[in-house]
Parts: C-alpha cells; sequence; structure tokens
C-alpha cells in the first residue's frame, strides 16, 4: 500500500499522526519514538521517553528529558549526562558554560552569576572595599566608634587613635601610657599628669585627669584648671582654656538667650547637625533624634522588613512576608493582594498594586491578579483571549493540537472531530461503508446494477452501459459507454455491447464493424459457429448453417 493507506485493495486511511507509519494490512500505528496512543497523538508522560515511551528518563535536579533522545537539558547550576554535577567554582548557567569573573575571594552564584562577596567587599565583581563607616556582608552594617574613626571592614573593629582604647574607642589610655593602642608608656615625674595622646608631661591648658582626657570641669579652666570663670549669665559657659565667656552649647546671639535654629548645634551653634530623613538633633550634643521608621546615629537605617514606627519598636500587623510603611505601619500590598493586612486576593476583573488596574480578558477568560496576565479558557488565545483557535488546535489557551483527519473540523473546546460527510470515526479517519453516504454516514445510496456512490454527496458512479440518477437505465440502441454518451460504430445496423461498445454481429457477419462475410465452413451471430457440412459435397449457409447439398448428395450434411 502507499504510505498512510491500508486494508483491501489499500482503500483505508491510516489514522496516524506526529510521523507514525501504519501496518499495511490492520492500520494498526506503528508510533515514532517519543508518541504513545491508538494515533500515536500523545507525547511520552513526564519521565519516559523512546519507542513506546518505555525507557525511564534519568535526569536529576529537575532536568528536562527530550522524550525522543532521552537527552538530559540541565537547569541552572547543574551539567552532567544526568545533570548530576553541580557547576565548578567560576562557572554557572545552563549547562554551566558561563564564566564567572568574581575577585577578591567572592564566590560566584551557580545559577545566576551573581558575585557573592565575603565580608568587607562589595560592587558587581566584588572589587571595592566597604565605603567608610560601614563592614560586614553587603557592608550593610554600620561602624559603632566613637570620635568619628573607621572601622575594619570585615569585623567592625575599630581603629582606635592614638590616645584611646576600648571596642568603641569611647576610653583614654591608662594612666602612665599613651600613644597607638597605648603600648608606649610615660616618664613623668610622680604626680604629674601624662598627655594620653602625646605622652608629654603635665596637661595643656584646658585639660585634666592622669592622662589629660578631660577638659576642665565646667567653671573652671586654665593650666591644671586653677581659675575660676567669670561668666554671669545662665547661658554662658567659660572656654577651658582662655576663661572667655561663650554661648554655652544650644545658644547663641547676644547674651546667648537665642536657641540654636533648627539644623544646629553646640556651643554658639557653630556646628550643622548631621541628621537625616528628617530627624532632628538636640541643640546642645548634636544627638539625632530620629523620626518613626528610622534608626541609627545618624537616622539614616529604614526600619528592618516586620517592623515599624519610633525606634522600630513595634511589629508590622501584615499577612505571611508582606512589609509595611517603615513609619504608619500601614501594610504595603504587594500587586494582586488588598485589604487592611493584604489577606485578600483582588476583586473580580482587577489586578496589580492596590488592585487599581482593570482587566481586560475578554470571553470569561480568568485574570493573574499581580500582573493582569489573561488565563484564555477553552478555545481561546490572543494576549486578552479574543482571538478563536487557529485551525488545528484547541482546548485552554489552544495549546493543544487537533486529531482530525481527511479536512474533520476540530471543536476548539473539545477537540472533538466533526467529520465531512462521507466520512465517520473519532478521527474521522474512516470513509463511509459500501452503500451509506452523507453526514456521519446515515442516509441509504439509492444505486442500481451493482454502482457505488459518493461517500459525501450519494452521487450514484454508474457502471459502463448505464444511465440515470441511480443507474437504472441501460443504454439506449446504437449507444455505449460511460453515462451512454458514447455512439456504436457497427455496419449492417448491428447493435453494440453497452459497455464496451463492441459490435454485436448478425449471422453471416463478422468483423470490428460486421461489415465481413463469414469465412468457408463458419456461420451464425459473427461466424461462431462451425459448419457440419461435406466440405465436398455441399454449400454451408452462413446465416442459419443449412447445407445445401451438390453432386446430387442428400442428407442433413450431404453426405448420403
Amino acid at each position: 500500500c502507499p504510505v498512510h493507506r491500508y486494508g483491501e485493495n489499500c482503500s483505508q486511511e491510516c489514522p496516524c499522526t506526529n510521523g507514525a507509519s501504519c501496518h499495511p494490512v490492520t492500520g494498526q500505528c506503528l508510533c515514532a519514538p517519543g508518541w504513545v496512543g491508538a494515533a500515536c497523538q500523545q507525547g511520552c508522560p513526564l519521565g519516559f521517553y523512546g519507542s513506546g515511551c518505555r525507557q525511564e528518563c534519568l535526569c536529576q535536579q529537575g532536568g528536562i528529558c527530550d522524550p525522543v533522545s532521552g537527552h538530559c537539558t540541565c537547569p541552572e547550576g547543574w551539567f552532567g549526562l544526568a545533570c548530576e554535577l553541580e557547576c565548578v567554582e567560576g562557572k554557572y548557567g545552563p549547562g554551566c558554560q558561563k564564566s564567572c569573573s568574581c575577585v577578591n575571594g567572592g564566590r560566584c552564584d551557580q545559577k545566576s552569576g551573581k558575585c557573592l562577596c565575603l565580608d568587607g567587599w562589595t560592587g558587581e565583581k566584588c572589587q571595592k572595599t566597604c565605603p567608610e563607616r560601614t563592614y560586614g556582608k553587603g557592608c550593610q552594617d554600620t561602624c559603632n566608634c566613637e570620635h568619628g574613626v573607621s572601622c575594619d571592614p570585615i569585623t567592625g573593629a575599630c581603629n582606635c587613635p592614638p590616645g584611646w582604647r576600648g571596642s568603641r574607642c569611647e576610653k583614654a589610655c591608662l594612666p602612665g601610657s599613651f600613644g597607638k593602642n597605648c603600648t608606649s608608656q610615660c616618664d613623668c615625674p610622680t604626680g604629674s599628669p601624662c598627655d594620653h595622646i602625646t605622652g608629654q608631661c603635665g596637661c595643656l591648658p584646658g585639660f585634666t585627669g592622669h592622662g589629660c582626657e578631660r577638659p576642665c570641669p565646667p567653671g573652671t579652666f586654665g593650666v591644671g584648671c586653677a581659675h575660676i570663670c567669670r561668666c554671669a549669665g545662665t547661658n554662658h559657659d567659660c572656654h577651658p582654656v582662655s576663661g572667655r565667656c561663650v554661648c554655652a552649647p544650644g545658644y547663641h546671639g547676644s547674651g546667648c538667650q537665642q536657641k540654636c535654629p533648627s539644623g544646629r548645634y553646640g556651643p554658639n551653634c557653630e556646628r550643622l547637625c548631621q541628621c537625616k530623613n528628617g530627624g532632628r538633633c538636640v541643640a546642645t550634643t548634636g544627638a539625632c533624634q530620629c523620626l518613626a521608621g528610622y534608626i541609627g546615629a545618624d537616622c539614616n537605617v529604614a526600619c528592618p522588613r516586620g517592623r515599624y514606627g519610633t525606634d522600630c519598636a513595634l511589629p508590622c500587623p501584615c499577612g505571611e512576608n508582606v512589609p509595611c510603611h517603615p513609619e504608619s505601619g500601614s501594610c504595603l500590598c504587594p500587586p494582586g493582594k488588598s485589604g487592611p493586612r493584604c489577606e485578600e486576593g483582588c476583586p473580580a476583573n482587577r489586578y496589580g498594586l492596590n488592585c487599581s488596574q482593570m482587566c481586560a480578558c475578554q470571553n470569561q477568560a480568568a485574570c493573574l491578579p499581580e500582573d493582569g496576565t489573561c488565563l484564555c479558557g477553552l478555545g481561546w488565545t490572543g494576549i486578552r483571549c479574543d482571538e478563536g483557535c487557529p485551525p488545528g488546535k484547541y482546548g485552554a489557551n489552544c495549546q493543544l493540537n487537533c486529531t482530525c483527519q481527511s479536512d474533520g473540523i476540530c471543536d476548539p473546546v473539545t477537540g472533538i472531530c466533526r467529520c465531512r460527510k462521507g466520512r465517520y470515526g473519532n478521527q474521522c479517519e474512516h470513509a463511509c461503508p459500501d452503500g451509506f453516504h452523507g453526514a456521519a454516514c446515515q442516509e441509504r445510496c439509492g444505486c442500481q446494477n451493482g454502482a457505488s456512490c459518493d461517500p459525501g454527496s450519494g452521487e450514484c458512479f454508474c457502471p459502463l452501459g448505464f444511465r440515470g440518477r441511480y443507474c437504472e437505465k441501460g443504454c439506449d440502441a446504437g449507444r455505449y459507454g460511460e453515462k451512454c454518451q458514447r455512439v456504436c460504430d457497427c455496419g449492417s445496423k448491428a447493435p453494440c455491447e453497452p459497455s464496451t461498445g463492441r459490435c454485436l454481429c448478425p449471422p453471416g457477419k463478422t468483423g470490428a464493424k460486421c461489415d465481413l462475410g463469414c469465412q468457408l465452413g463458419k456461420f451464425g451471430p459473427d461466424c461462431s459457429q462451425t459448419c457440419n457440412c461435406s466440405l465436398d459435397n455441399a454449400v454451408c449457409d452462413a446465416q442459419n448453417g443449412h447445407c445445401v447439398c451438390l453432386h446430387g448428395y442428400v442428407g442433413m450434411t450431404c453426405r448420403e
């Protein structure tokens, strides 16, 4: 049988799909690797491949198995025949084909290729040290050191300047020591103080203490803080070195009666506040008072996720993993969520942030509340689900392939085949049996004289020599052939055979056109009979075979 045909006289059309062949006798489909089903219409189930889908896939780590060959397509971060090997350091991506370029000990994420920096490093390739006064993983921690000193970018340990010690450099050197790390020993006379920074014997004017680490007490000034201040105003201080009367921290102006304007602090309001994010500084010390939602020495740190309010003291009242506004605690719902605690989805036909967008989906399609993506129902496709399935497709978003044959029309919703007239079967794979035609082969053919009918229209195909709607009429005299359209070409007014046009010669005539007489010894229609007369004593009549006796002979055959 030719390709895609089978059965008696190869009259049946194979129902097979997806490159399958069929048995020339039974029509059974011989599926190509990767396909199964009566018509080879189904791909291999997940985890199997090959001929008949009998071989089990070996892919690991979520690798995708080719249904024909079983070849594994590995996810990002894995490689190997079965995706069993993790990317080596410096490689990432699908099949570990891409190379990382991280430096300073940064490790490459094997899926995305992003550099995961060690503590103390930042930048796309971990090429930068942490900015000043920050340290740790991602440089997200702030140094907690006094006197404005920097800290180690990895550990956060404070790098104390000479004369200071402690975890935050908050302590002066112990009496008798000075300098970097307080490792130098003072060499001063007994009872004489030693400057904790320089080691100089005797304190400079305005300072006191065993290490000269403290300014003069209020109301005193000069060498050894031995002089008494003479400032009269309540908002006055005297300079610890010279004794000159100056405005106390937080005040300025004539008579030191004016408080520092916003943004300034300190003696005579000479210093600028460093508070950020709306924080207000104390006019006397410059300490920041942060607004709700911020913390840190300079109010530069927003509340961590899940906290809000003054000093970030309150937990967010929102649903799981939903942030809140750091100041008010109002839940910041992600796209697709709504309600006071973001625990409700968007109303019907709404999506996006605060459910503020209107869905554009049509034909009763569902709309994803996060981004408005339309999820088309059965029989529809397109961005807005406003397009019907193209020919050969059906189902949700028209993702399924129709299996109808012989121009059968596939229902875009169910995939059921609507066969054209003259075909039947689940896939329209069969022609109507002999004697039937029409839709679903429900009509009987009325043809006579062995004629067949068109399975679609029911038109009778008359055999040669017959005519009429049902082939019920033979050819008129003198005509023959298909639908009796041809004219007989016979002499002697002889008729012709209605199917072939062969001339039916009368007795005594023969030849293709009955224009020849019988040869000697022959007689009858088409000279088909042999005479029994004596050849020497009689003449045979060519029409009826009667013997005409000669030379005195008698009898039926003239032999007496």
